[in-house]
């Protein structure tokens, strides 16, 4: 899939949130509980449906930093949307009520952040590997 190679992972991120918000399960079911996990201390952790999307959320990151470690012209089209995509992110935290929702949930501003990282560190880890691969420090 040559397509996802310099299309942003988050952009999938914010449309499928979009899409669970038309649909009505965002945000109103963000703290909806998705099950129970028993623990060997005895303890139950009961992940809601917010702590799926933020886990998705960094397995996306973490995949976001590796993409970054490509020097081609490639990344220089990844690194330009990601910054679109932030951008978007960023626009509707601030103004769509549906991204903080009526609880005032964090989820979107995790999603946010996770985001904003992606574009700082697509930018530094390339400059950094441009410059190793061309030998200038």
């Amino acid at each position: 899939m040559p397509f996802l190679s310099f299309f942003p992972l988050f952009a999938f991120m914010f449309a499928g949130y979009l899409f669970l918000y038309t649909i009505g399960f965002f945000p109103d079911k963000l703290m909806y509980v998705i099950g129970s996990v028993g623990l060997p201390s005895g303890s139950y952790w009961k992940p809601t449906w917010g702590d799926l999307v933020v886990l998705f959320g960094l397995i996306t990151l973490n995949i976001e930093v590796f993409k970054a470690t490509r020097t081609s012209n490639v990344s220089i089209v990844d690194h330009t949307l990601s910054t679109l995509v932030f951008i978007a992110f960023l626009i509707a935290w601030m103004i769509a009520p549906w991204a903080v929702g009526p609880k005032g949930d964090s989820t979107f501003l995790f999603l946010t952040v996770m985001s904003f990282i992606d574009v700082i560190a697509g930018f530094t880890i390339t400059i950094s590997a441009a410059r190793r691969d061309f030998g200038g420090g």
